[in-house]
């Protein structure tokens, strides 16, 4: 009888699904939106964002939107995760002051630490950081009492 050459890949990619549909059980329990108040013009990739509200969705540990409260600006960001998260993770936003500039530099949340992709910090950067408030699901709320 000949060996069934098929049968580990499938058991390999069977346990890395099952393990990847636990994952994202998992983080759905986790908010994915935060908002916060960005007291001076910032920079990300070369676009500058002028001061304002801004509400950042987190779609994956490495990947998130921004955009402003009136939806008229809008940025992909792509991070590299460097910490994972805490048992009470501190969100905020850490911009990087170089030449007289803010530049989004890093993003701290549920998720952990990530840095942007698009951005070096230096070690002579100056840095300033930024509460990001935890947005949670709206939840329908019922009218009034009959």
């Amino acid at each position: 009888m000949k060996p069934n050459r098929r049968l580990p890949w499938l058991c390999l990619v069977s346990c890395f699904l099952l393990s990847l549909l636990c994952s994202q059980a998992g983080a759905q329990a986790q908010p994915r939106r935060g908002t916060s108040d960005i007291p001076f013009d910032f920079y990300i990739a070369g676009t500058k964002m002028p001061a304002g509200h801004y509400i950042l969705d987190l779609v994956a540990p490495t990947y998130a939107t921004i955009r402003s409260q009136d939806g008229k600006l809008q940025q992909d960001l792509y991070f590299m995760q460097t910490a994972l998260p805490g048992k009470n993770p501190q969100s905020k936003i850490v911009f990087n002051l170089r030449d007289g500039r803010y530049y989004f530099s890093q993003v701290w949340s549920w998720y952990g630490k990530a840095q942007l992709t698009s951005f070096t910090p230096k070690s002579s950067d100056q840095t300033k950081d930024v509460p990001l408030v935890r947005v949670e699901k709206d939840v329908a709320k019922p009218a009034g009492s009959l």
